[in-house]
C-alpha cells in the first residue's frame, strides 16, 4: 500500500454575500491510496488519475443525492438493510446511465427522462428470463431473524 499527498492553492472570489468581491487562497490537500509503486516518474501521472477518479465518484454521489435517487434519506436503522438499499440504488443508478449514453435512439421517442425509465422498468416486469426456470419456479421463503 502506498499513499500520495497532493497539495494545491488556489484563490477564491466571493461571489455573494457580506464577502462578495474579496478574494483568499485556499490550499486543499488530497490523499490517494494505491497499490501501485510510487516514484517521481509516475507520481504526477497517479495524482491526476486519482483525481479523475474521485471526480467520477463525487458527481455520481451528487446525482445520487439531489436526482430522484433520494440517498439522503435513511430508509432503516439496520445496517444492513442500509448497505442492500444502497447497492439497489447503485445498480438503478448505472441502468439508467447506460440509458442516457443511449441518448441518440432515446432522443426520437421524444419522452421525458422519468418517461423512458418507466418503460425501462416496465419492460423488466414484462420479459421471462430463460435461464435457471427451475429455480426460478421453484417457491421459496424468506425470513428475517431479529440479531
Amino acid at each position: 500500500m502506498n499513499l500520495v499527498e497532493y497539495g494545491s492553492y488556489r484563490k477564491r472570489v466571493y461571489k455573494k454575500g457580506k464577502r462578495k468581491g474579496e478574494t483568499e487562497e485556499e490550499q486543499k490537500c488530497f490523499w490517494f491510496a494505491t497499490d501501485f509503486p510510487v516514484g517521481r516518474k509516475n507520481v504526477a501521472n497517479l495524482v491526476q488519475r486519482g483525481r479523475m477518479r474521485w471526480k467520477i465518484e463525487n458527481e455520481g454521489f451528487n446525482t445520487q443525492k439531489r436526482q430522484g435517487y433520494h440517498l439522503e434519506h435513511q430508509y432503516s436503522k439496520d445496517y444492513q438493510a442500509m448497505k442492500n438499499h444502497y447497492y439497489l440504488t447503485q445498480i438503478g443508478h448505472m441502468v439508467a446511465q447506460a440509458m442516457e449514453a443511449w441518448e441518440k435512439l432515446w432522443s426520437q421517442s421524444r419522452q421525458s427522462r422519468e418517461q423512458r425509465h418507466q418503460r425501462v422498468l416496465e419492460s423488466f416486469k414484462k420479459v421471462r428470463l430463460k435461464e435457471n426456470r427451475e429455480e426460478i419456479a421453484r417457491r421459496i421463503q424468506i425470513r428475517l431473524e431479529p440479531e
